[in-house]
């Protein structure tokens, strides 16, 4: 059995996350894998997530903080460089469960730091929790990801994620995670990296090939690129999401407006609309010329523009809707 250890100098969520999916697919029986990174603000959402539910896509782009949709399924999780991620990949008959709790206890024995470890390996620090973890066993294989808080501000947390649709809401935050930081000394992460290679090597006993990744360099690995531009791409971090409808509602001088878009596949499939009688001819075409269009700021200028011949004698109207629209969509 071989043991390799990959860490990433980018802090890109998707170049680190096509790194990630590209070592899984990498798998084989005779090696077990572990990859440690950090990224850069971002929002990285389960694969079967919708991201205008989960966190608060307007204000992220705003801030321009990406959202990055995984591989695998989970819950959605705020990330910046407060923060270290691990994965580990093996066999599952020798990278078992028990042997990853051992490598998460043995990283912080160096540091004094009494933690816990749940029995879906959360790490635990006087009953709060530390990390986000997710797991996956499959016939052969076991692929472990947890996001360890190294300095995180749950305010930030609390800021961008959307508790509406998260198991917390704002005000447990505080009761149900904390920071490694918090109880011991400041940690850097390169400092944990080198306290989680070493647990990792101790509690295996492999010999081991490490490698470090240039940053944003992309490896000479089959499927890489492909998988980093389709993780960079509006139509798999927004365009996978389930079915929903979005409600919009305004005032503008010239009357109420109210807007119900049927989304399918990040795409506007029906929209519904209510307003003042004289302007329903306008938004009738409007809520035609929609359907089709990618749910986003973006789409929201070509459509008003392509009403604008037909209704110049609305255009302020039309341009009051379109700044509006492109504020509300993200």
């Amino acid at each position: 059995m071989k043991l390799s250890i990959y860490y990433s100098e980018s802090t890109d969520p998707s170049f680190n996350q096509a790194i990630e999916e590209t070592l899984l697919k990498q798998a084989n029986g005779n090696n077990i894998i572990a990859f440690l990174w950090q990224n850069q603000r971002s929002v990285n959402i389960g694969k079967d997530q919708n991201p205008w539910r989960v966190c608060k896509p307007k204000l992220l782009r705003s801030e321009n903080i990406n959202i990055v949709r995984r591989h695998t399924i989970g819950g959605a999780i705020y990330q910046d460089l407060t923060h270290t991620n691990i994965a580990l990949i093996g066999p599952n008959h020798y990278l078992t469960q028990c042997i990853i709790k051992k490598i998460l206890i043995g990283t912080f024995e160096p540091l004094k730091l009494d933690i816990a470890v749940s029995n879906n390996l959360e790490c635990l620090v006087e009953n709060k929790k530390i990390s986000n973890t997710a797991l996956s066993v499959s016939e052969d294989y076991l692929f472990f990801h947890t996001t360890l808080r190294v300095n995180t501000s749950l305010a930030d947390i609390s800021k961008y994620m959307n508790s509406r649709y998260s198991i917390l809401n704002h005000q447990n935050l505080e009761r149900s995670y904390t920071s490694i930081n918090q109880h011991i000394r400041p940690l850097e992460h390169n400092e944990l990296c080198h306290y989680i290679s070493n647990s990792i090597q101790k509690t295996l006993k492999l010999d081991v090939e490490n490698t470090v990744i240039v940053n944003n360099q992309h490896p000479d690995w089959i499927e890489f690129s492909t998988i980093f531009y389709r993780l960079k791409s509006w139509d798999w971090n927004y365009g996978q999401s389930p079915s929903f409808i979005e409600s919009l509602e305004t005032e503008f001088s010239w009357g109420h407006v109210e807007l119900k878009l049927n989304v399918d596949a990040g795409v506007i499939t029906k929209v519904y609309y209510d307003t003042t009688i004289q302007y329903h001819h306008m938004m009738n075409d409007l809520s035609q010329a929609a359907i089709g269009y990618p749910f986003n700021a973006k789409s929201v200028i070509s459509i008003v523009c392509s009403l604008l011949l037909t209704h110049s004698e609305h255009y302020d109207e039309l341009m009051a809707l379109s700044e509006w629209l492109q504020q509300e969509i993200a």
